[in-house]
């Protein structure tokens, strides 16, 4: 049961590496990652400078030859690495799917 399992355990007669054996005592904490906000306005120009630069009509193209492939049963990696090729980002390639496929909404249940 797990009342015997607690206490062989806790007298070690049982034992987990880094638990109950091995363990550190003295943790350190982990430091906190703060990113200013600079960083924020940095990649938003950043991602103004590529969408002025990058051929937005070649772009428009892959994401439109993904969105076909996607309506059928094709595999859209190609697609995809076209899509990387010609600059698309993340957010319109997943904008692409999403607008063939849909996006999953889990029903909450009790």
């Amino acid at each position: 049961s797990s009342y015997r399992f607690q206490q062989a355990f806790e007298k070690k007669e049982k034992q987990m590496v880094g638990v109950n054996v091995y363990a550190e005592t003295d943790e350190a904490p982990f430091p906190i990652l703060y990113i200013d906000d600079r960083a924020h306005e940095m990649q938003i120009g950043r991602l103004a400078d590529l969408r002025r630069t990058r051929d937005n009509a070649a772009v428009a193209r892959t994401l439109e030859a993904l969105a076909e492939v996607a309506r059928g049963t094709a595999n859209t990696m190609y697609p995809l690495i076209d899509c990387v090729r010609a600059y698309a980002t993340v957010g319109e390639m997943c904008d692409a799917l999403r607008a063939v496929w849909g996006e999953y909404e889990e029903v909450p249940s009790i």
